[in-house]
């Protein structure tokens, strides 16, 4: 297959979820003999080439009002260029932020939903931008093949924008065995718990600082670690002040060590005691299966998709993200019990191996390409609405 991936945030960017899965998609596509290629959105224009994968840098238009509607239409009209070149023949994108509002003619249009900025904002209950909703929704609507990340992620789709898919997939986000070199990690205490992610409060940012009230006068020699880059949010002071703030005389012993590469996340993941992530809004992050995967117990979300990750008492413990105090005792039982946290790990990293492993990722979403473009070359026949999942889609209030 000749596969084109959408991205506005491709590494060698600052490590986040979504450029680390594409990414990972990308090379373990290529290694599987398709021809791939990846168009980011940047600054400027540029072309690169990542372990054999050709990388496109398409400039983003700064055009007052009118420049998102320039940016995506210049992309759609690079990528039919290279579609009525034979040089692609399906195109993946991201629900966020609503690249390709317009289909690709002549190719097969798959969107991933890793979670788009309407539902973010809606989860939150925030106001969102009535732009890029328009964006997100026509680019759902344009492009009825649907891969969700979770089951979740699907359900809320679905309801957040009224639309349904015409098939869809649930197909995991999915993790490479991560490599044995470990580079040097920022200067870390001897002992900490470690938060890795966009440090933010739907993260759960300042969930997490309340719990640590609680959890480092039980354990005086124990440090809390962020490793992330610290979300603006208008209005507000910055959020690494309100953590010190919450923490108060406890400040010291919180350090935040800023934005990091992939490879410095997982050496400061292999020398934590314990990963806690109370994301109050996520859909199936990557930062928690490489967490399972480095062997560091986890402590996650009780919320959705945190049962769908990790099976609760056995291969991590769930705490409420709305409970400070939930996190609290979940993260303490894991410094006070060595061998139960050491259990947990090791269950952990044979759950990702089992369910979450790249591989698997990679032939589902083979199989799923190869029916769009089955139906992408019939145009003649009615595209049936077709569920992939062997269970219904949850309803969400």
């Amino acid at each position: 297959m000749k596969i084109a991936l959408i991205c506005d945030r491709y590494p060698p960017r600052p490590h986040t979820g979504i450029g680390a899965f594409v990414q990972m998609l990308a090379r373990g596509l290529h290694q599987r003999g398709h021809r791939v290629l990846v168009a980011e959105i940047g600054e400027q224009y540029g072309e690169a080439s990542d372990h054999g994968v050709p990388v496109f840098t398409l400039p983003r238009t700064g055009v007052r009002w009118a420049g998102n509607l320039i940016t995506r239409l210049r992309l759609r009209s690079w990528l039919a260029a290279r579609a009525g070149e034979g040089a692609i023949d399906l195109v993946e994108v991201p629900d966020y932020p609503g690249f390709l509002p317009f289909a690709v003619p002549g190719c097969a249009t798959v969107v991933r939903l890793h979670q788009s900025s309407t539902v973010s904002h809606r989860l939150a209950g925030l106001k969102m931008s009535a732009g890029i909703r328009f964006y997100e929704k026509r680019t759902l609507a344009a492009n009825p093949n649907w891969i969700g990340v979770s089951s979740h992620i699907l359900g809320l789709t679905e309801e957040a924008f009224g639309l349904s898919p015409k098939q869809y997939a649930v197909i995991h986000n999915g993790i490479a065995p991560l490599p044995e070199a470990d580079v040097e990690p920022p200067d870390l205490p001897a002992c900490f718990v470690l938060y890795a992610g966009q440090v933010s409060r739907r993260k759960g940012s300042l969930v997490l600082a309340e719990a640590a009230r609680e959890v480092l006068p039980r354990h005086p020699d124990v440090h809390l670690v962020y490793a992330g880059g610290c979300l603006p949010e208008p209005g507000l002071p910055p959020i690494d002040r309100q953590i010190r703030e919450i923490l108060g005389s406890l400040s010291s012993r919180v350090h935040f060590v800023g934005q990091l590469t992939r490879e410095q996340v997982l050496a400061c993941m292999r020398r934590a005691l314990v990963f806690a992530f109370p994301a109050l809004i996520d859909c199936f992050p990557l930062v928690v299966l490489e967490a399972m995967s480095a062997g560091v117990p986890v402590v996650f979300t009780s919320n959705p998709p945190g049962p769908e990750m990790i099976e609760d008492g056995f291969s991590g413990l769930l705490a409420n993200p709305a409970s400070a105090h939930d996190f609290a005792d979940k993260t303490s039982l894991l410094l006070e019990n060595p061998r139960l946290a050491a259990g947990l790990a090791m269950h952990a990293r044979k759950r990702v191996g089992e369910l979450f492993s790249l591989e698997q990722c990679l032939k589902a979403t083979e199989h799923f390409y190869e029916e769009c473009l089955r139906q992408c070359r019939q145009p003649g026949v009615a595209h049936y609405l077709q569920r992939t999942l062997p269970v219904p889609l949850p309803h969400h209030h």
